[in-house]
């Protein structure tokens, strides 16, 4: 399986040994630990995720005042509508 060499290499996924029954969780565990004996602690490498407490934010951004006092004219609001319309439409109303 290793070498690719099986008929069926594309289709084969590793599975776990105590899914298949050839040992158990306990037996597994510690060979995994007597393999890992020499080596040491895996580094993290690369980027890690700042700190919940430098990321949040606990007070809400000020709100910008809205300007209610400012009045609404048809005319700017409906502008780019009446860039959309089409020529036949025009056509149409007249």
């Amino acid at each position: 399986i290793r070498e690719r060499k099986h008929w069926n290499s594309a289709n084969l996924q590793p599975m776990d040994p105590v899914t298949l029954g050839l040992a158990s969780q306990i037996d597994l565990d510690m060979e995994v630990n007597r393999a890992s004996r020499g080596r040491e602690q895996a580094q993290p490498v690369g980027d890690t995720l700042l700190p919940a407490a430098l990321t949040e934010r606990l007070v809400p951004a000020p709100e910008k005042p809205k300007d209610e006092d400012a009045e609404l004219d048809a005319n700017a609001v409906f502008a780019k509508l009446s860039a959309l319309k089409s020529k036949n439409e025009d056509a149409d109303d007249e």
